[in-house]
Parts: structure tokens; sequence; C-alpha cells
């Protein structure tokens, strides 16, 4: 069933938004004589956003520098564990850029099926791609191509794909329970001794479960003291590399600085020039009249 799901999903969410609607219906009206359940299942089925359509339809035709996109995410967790901050900050500026460069790509091909995305809509393809960077099953939701909603990253955390794919993984878990296992009575004569034993255990097992506890706790401590390192070498490679676009924006703003003030100068020699051939102009007018009245 699973199986039969997810190949009509694939169907549908690989038409046009405009045509999403009309063909989920119809095909749940095929189904619905001979796979009621199915049909069910088809007619629940949500139209994509307009985000979400534009990473499926990258995740169709532009599978191979998407796959590159996800395996930098991986090379980006691994270096996060291992503290590189080399790395991390290379691969953040190669993510970036692959970010930019598919969703350039998704917008080109959504405007050519007459679909053009909006600035918030890329913005939204732009967040979904980097939250595919960011874990495992979010990357799996990603190069899916079933999408029904972006997706957006928050941190070390998990990415939320609550309703965010179309056909959601339907692998479940059993817990068998254990077996348990009856104890003979004691003999009376060792009846002493074996509530003995058994209060010596008891209090062993507490004990157990208190040092337990508190490895826990410290386990919990240390996964906390690591993440906060992770963030901390993420939060560098970036500032790192804001400070670098930073340098680069004040050089650009000095620059305009200087021609402003060249500009300046120039207007003021240009101003100086116009007054004193005004003056001469004035002067040579002058000096004409006065000629004309002595004549």
């Amino acid at each position: 069933m699973v199986a039969t799901l997810a190949a009509v999903a694939r169907e549908l969410y690989g038409l046009r938004p405009q045509d999403f609607t009309a063909a989920r219906n119809t095909k749940a009206q095929d189904l619905k004589p001979s796979e009621a359940g199915l049909s069910k299942q088809v007619a629940a089925m949500k139209k994509p956003s307009p985000a979400a359509w534009v990473v499926n339809l990258l995740a169709r035709e532009n599978t191979d520098d998407l796959t590159a996109l996800l395996d930098l995410g991986e090379h980006m967790r691994t270096a996060q564990e291992q503290l590189d901050r080399d790395a991390l900050r290379r691969l953040t500026g190669e993510r970036r850029a692959a970010v930019t460069g598919l969703a350039q790509a998704g917008a080109a091909r959504a405007a050519g099926l007459g679909n053009p995305p909006t600035a918030a809509v890329l913005g939204e393809v732009e967040q979904t791609l980097l939250a595919g960077t960011s874990d495992p099953a979010a990357a799996g939701a990603v190069a899916s191509g079933l999408l029904v909603k972006a997706l957006r990253a928050g941190g070390f955390d998990p990415v939320d794909l609550d309703g965010a794919v179309a056909v959601p993984d339907a692998a479940s878990w059993a817990s068998s329970p254990g077996s348990s296992r009856s104890a003979a009575p004691p003999d009376p004569v060792q009846l002493a001794d074996v509530r003995r034993r058994k209060e010596a255990r008891l209090e062993a097992e507490r004990e157990e479960r208190d040092a337990d506890a508190a490895a826990a706790e410290v386990d919990a401590l240390e996964r906390r003291a690591h993440r906060l390192e992770l963030r901390r070498a993420s939060l560098e490679a970036e500032i790192t590399e804001l400070r670098e676009q930073l340098d680069t924006a004040e050089a650009a703003l000095a620059a305009v600085a200087d021609d402003d003030n060249a500009l300046a100068d120039a207007r003021t020699q240009a101003s100086c020039a116009a007054d004193d051939a005004r003056t001469r102009a004035r002067d040579a007018r002058d000096a004409a009249d006065a000629a004309e009245k002595s004549d």
C-alpha cells in the first residue's frame, strides 16, 4: 500500500501547482471503486506550497546538484563534530554558493513552467535547502521530491518534518514483552539468609539506579557542552565570513567617499572658474560700455 501510495504521490507532486488539485481528485475517484483505502489517502494529499513545489522540481530535474549539496551538509556536520573550524568555514561558503545556485536554477525552471517564484518564495526555497543540510532526515525529505511545505532549520535541533512530506515513513517498531521467570521459594531453614541477600540485592539495585541517573546527568551535560562547542564553532565561522564581507563593504565605502571628495573638489574648482569667468565678462562689458560713452 505504501509503495503504491508513493508511486501516486510521485506522479501528482511532479505536476504544476495549478494542475495538482484536479489531477488528485481524478486519481482518487479512479481508485475509489477498487481501492477505497488508497483513494481516501490520495484525496487527503495536500497541494504543495510554492516553495515546496520548486524544491520538488529540483529533486527531479537537478538531482546531481541537489545530491552534491546534501553531501556537503554531511561534510559540514562531520566538521562540526570534529571542531574543524577551517573546514567548517570553507564548507559554509561552498554551501552558500550551492544553495544560491540551486535556488536560481529552480526559479528559472519554475518560471519556464509559468510559475515564477516571488522573492519571498525564493527565500523559503533557500531555507528549505539549508534545512536539508542540517540533518539526515531533512536531507531525505528534500531529496524525496514529495515535499508539501517549506522546511526551516533551527540551530542544532532536528528539523520539524511533521506534515512536511506527502508520504511519511510508514515503518513501525513493535516491542515484545520480556519473559518473566519465577524462582522456587527458599527453604525455611535458609529464609533469613535469603531475606538478607534479597535486601542486599535491592540496595545494590538502588545504588546502581542512582549511579546510572548520575551518569545520565553527566552524559546530558557533556552532550550539552558539546552542542554549545559546535554552536560556537559554527558562529565563529560565520563571524569570520561576515567580517570579511564587512571589510569588503568598508573598502567599497571608502572608495565612494574618495570619489565624493574628488567630486566636491572638482565642483568647487569649477564654481570658482565660473565665478571668475562671470567677473571677467562683467568687467569686459563695463569697459565696452565706457568706451561707447566716450565716443
